[in-house]
């Protein structure tokens, strides 16, 4: 063992070793192309089935929207559309803050 490996690379060669790598989900298959995204974790995410950030706040997003199209009284109205205001400018700066500190 090199003095100079790090703790990751020991365990990811002990893992390789011991076979605990051996047919993962999606072992020797292409990453399809239309999940390479400008999120640089979108696939690996979708995968697991978890979600960046971003993806949490469109999906709630997405969720506001459609109460909105359903709602017809406009105080309801009003206040779901505040709410997506909030949660798109809340995206953008999780997104600003992603690619200034990444």
């Amino acid at each position: 063992m090199d003095m100079f490996e790090s703790f990751i690379d020991q365990a990811f060669r002990r893992a390789q070793e011991n076979g605990d790598l051996d047919d993962l989900p999606g072992t020797g298959k292409p990453i399809e192309p239309s999940s390479l995204t400008a999120d640089p974790f979108a696939h690996t995410f979708a995968e697991s089935g978890a979600m960046t950030p971003f993806g949490m706040l469109q999906v709630r997003i997405d969720e506001a929207r459609k109460r909105l199209a359903e709602a017809s009284d406009s105080e309801q109205r009003r206040a779901i559309q505040s709410e997506i205001s909030a949660l798109e400018t809340r995206k953008a700066i999780e997104m600003e803050t992603w690619k200034r500190y990444s």
